[in-house]
């Protein structure tokens, strides 16, 4: 889950600090696997909407705090790409927590990871925007890593959660590319608008399943933790951290949330991933790898190239 940030020139005094809570972000985001697995009976679409309400209350929270007065401007600035990013938001948060239910966290974190070539893809198509050589050679090893993912899952009856991880990575593209009409603007309350959404398509699915909000008080608890601490910490740690550092380093440094999670599910309740799974992620960990340490090299050259000649 990487949100897309403005970074600023690096000072070496405070790249420490960026270091450490750009990690604990990830380690954050990487409990949504373990903390789901350890909810005994209530469905996906009630841990859903606790998870959706207690993140939107945390953010409320957090937005007033920030802005007191000036919180409902904040939340009106350039307003339509923000509604827009919230939605694909609340369509990820929904594509993920049904992947969680069916099938295991490697691989819903692993066909998640793919995101940022989809963004790709649809800035291709969309604005016609020049993709690099080596962002082409990447999207074919992530496409390579997913066909062997998926078809072990389809392989074992179990392509639908394959399919709500691959909805929600389209959420978080359509997400990060909203926001790149929101430069040097707050993405928290594009976060909150996809709290809302997601909650809304939580409690269409509550009324359409005739369930209810009913939940064992653990069950709540972790649904509740999943929202403030999992997401709404881990997003408040990760804007803290990334302003110390550089785009590759977010980049690199946000892998800790897909490495850690499966360790956490495979140690906590001995749901060990299938080799198709852990050949396949590891393909797409080495895809995100390639396009990372590509793009700093690239930007490099393109500064020292620019520079004039002494």
């Amino acid at each position: 889950m990487i949100f897309k940030v403005e970074t600023k020139r690096v000072l070496n005094s405070n790249r420490k600090s960026g270091i450490v809570l750009v990690l604990l972000a990830g380690v954050c985001w990487s409990l949504s696997g373990i903390i789901f697995r350890w909810i005994e009976a209530a469905s996906p679409w009630q841990v859903l909407f606790f998870r959706s309400t207690s993140l939107f209350i945390f953010l409320t929270v957090i937005l007033l705090f920030r802005y007191r007065t000036a919180a409902l401007s904040a939340l009106q600035c350039k307003i339509k790409p923000a509604v827009i990013g919230g939605g694909c938001l609340g369509i990820a948060f929904t594509g993920y927590i049904l992947a969680l239910d069916l099938t295991t966290v490697a691989n819903a974190m692993f066909v998640l990871a793919a995101a940022p070539f989809f963004s790709a893809i649809i800035v291709r198509i969309l604005l016609n925007e020049r993709i690099t050589r080596y962002t082409w050679y990447a999207m074919l090893l992530a496409a390579i890593g997913l066909t062997i993912m998926t078809n072990g899952e389809i392989q074992s009856g179990g392509g639908a959660g394959n399919f709500a991880a691959l909805i929600a990575a389209l959420g978080f593209s359509g997400m990060t590319i909203s926001l790149r009409y929101q430069k040097n603007i707050d993405t928290l309350p594009t976060i909150l608008y996809g709290s809302v959404f997601a909650s809304v398509f939580a409690l269409a699915g509550i009324i359409l399943s005739q369930d209810n909000l009913l939940l064992l008080p653990m069950d709540l608890i972790y649904s509740i933790s999943l929202g403030i601490f999992q997401i709404g910490f881990g997003f408040l740690l990760f804007i803290a951290g990334a302003r110390h550092l550089l785009a590759v380093e977010l980049t690199l440094l946000s892998l800790t949330e897909i490495i850690v999670g499966p360790i956490l599910v495979w140690i906590g309740v001995g749901e060990i991933p299938t080799t198709a799974t852990i050949i396949g992620g590891g393909i797409i960990v080495s895809a995100i790898i390639l396009v990372a340490i590509c793009g700093a090299v690239d930007s490099q050259s393109s500064k020292h190239k620019s520079k004039p000649a002494s």
